[in-house]
């Protein structure tokens, strides 16, 4: 028998076949749970780095692999697991472990909160695949007690699904900027990735995926330097519209002036170089991308969509623009890149702004959930 002042156990699910945002964001959690109160369990659902990543962290974390999507024979195992660890409180995250982990704590009586990190719809390359998220997700929503939105855009997400108000809490993610080492000297960083020191750098940081907008920031990086302006154009990041991207990229005439090098880290030597960040998104459930440039002080220009509309006030910390609009788009770049006195106001705002998106603010307010769900 558990006896009165124990540690709270709980249960984190997430895929875990790779380490993204979402990824990044739970193992911060977990560290930031008050360890008095707390005991962070973690369970992958697809082979990957993160569980072991997890576990260098001193987190108790294991693998339980879903074989497909529907892989339902893993409710058996996960129920087990939570009656050997006597598991409080089962916290979801993602397609895969809303399904199966939500269902096994439900058969086990216990307490459940989900947390949406995205609009679903804008996660997958086909409509098909969108719906089958969605209605994956929707047929268990039933046995969630309480479910984390990271943004008013993603409330209204769920609120779409029929979950009653009174079950959603907004809670915005922090930034962890105790991941960041010392940024190496710009100019080597130049070199490395065959930057012009003389010309401006418009930079654009996010996977290679439709959702993310990068047409735009082509079309705009065209528009830019049909004005005359001596700029290059940086894309960081990988996925699956590579082969497009670059596609657009010759169809524009752009080849000496956009540089591709993929994947990159450490992301803050990247920062280092920029003038600017775009962020021409379609949708964005947050967009901490737009909180790492405002902590390194770089300005930001980005689409009026999603979370990005809580962190952003336009001309106040950076500039808003339609989504798809890449004649705006090229026209606030230059604006930024013109207005020195704009910049530095910008960046100056830009770190007022970071203090309402702390981890120790968001973890507090993860803790608060919790104690509302669990019994004493």
């Amino acid at each position: 028998m558990k006896q009165v002042g124990d540690k709270k156990r709980i249960l984190h699910f997430i895929g875990g076949g790779e380490v993204g945002g979402a990824e990044e964001l739970l193992l911060t959690l977990m560290k930031l749970l008050d360890k008095d109160q707390y005991e962070a369990h973690l369970i992958c659902l697809c082979q990957g780095p993160f569980a072991e990543l997890a576990a260098q962290y001193g987190f108790k974390a294991v693998v339980i692999p879903m074989r497909h999507k529907f892989d339902l024979s893993t409710i058996k195992p996960i129920r087990q697991y939570l009656r050997e660890n006597k598991i409080d409180l089962v916290h979801t995250h993602g397609v895969r472990a809303n399904l199966v982990a939500r269902t096994a704590a439900k058969r086990e009586g216990l307490p459940v909160v989900t947390t949406f990190h995205s609009v679903l719809r804008y996660d997958y390359d086909s409509i098909f695949k969108a719906l089958l998220a969605k209605y994956l997700t929707t047929a268990t929503n039933r046995h969630t007690d309480r479910f984390i939105a990271i943004s008013r855009a993603i409330k209204k997400e769920i609120l779409e699904m029929g979950v009653p108000d009174d079950r959603i809490t907004v809670i915005h993610n922090g930034l962890d900027i105790s991941k960041y080492a010392e940024p190496r000297d710009p100019q080597e960083t130049k070199r490395e990735l065959g930057l012009d020191p003389d010309k401006y750098t418009v930079a654009m940081i996010a996977r290679l995926h439709p959702v993310k907008g990068h047409q735009y920031f082509l079309q705009a990086a065209r528009e830019v330097l049909n004005k005359g302006i001596n700029a290059q154009f940086l894309i960081i990041g990988e996925g699956i519209y590579r082969e497009n991207i670059s596609h657009w990229v010759k169809e524009l005439g752009l080849d000496k002036e956009v540089i591709m090098p993929g994947y990159y880290s450490p992301i803050e030597n990247i920062y280092r170089v920029c003038d600017v960040l775009c962020v021409p998104s379609l949708m964005e459930g947050l967009g901490m991308v737009v909180l790492e440039a405002m902590y390194f002080e770089v300005p930001v220009v980005a689409s009026n969509v999603g979370g990005i509309q809580e962190i952003i006030e336009n001309r106040i910390n950076g500039l808003l623009v339609e989504p798809r609009d890449f004649m705006g788009l090229a026209d606030a770049v230059i604006n930024v890149l013109a207005d020195k006195d704009l910049a530095d106001y910008f960046k100056v705002q830009g770190q007022e702004t970071l203090k309402e998106f702390s981890l120790e603010k968001m973890a507090r307010q993860i803790e608060e959930t919790y104690l509302s769900l669990l019994p004493g």
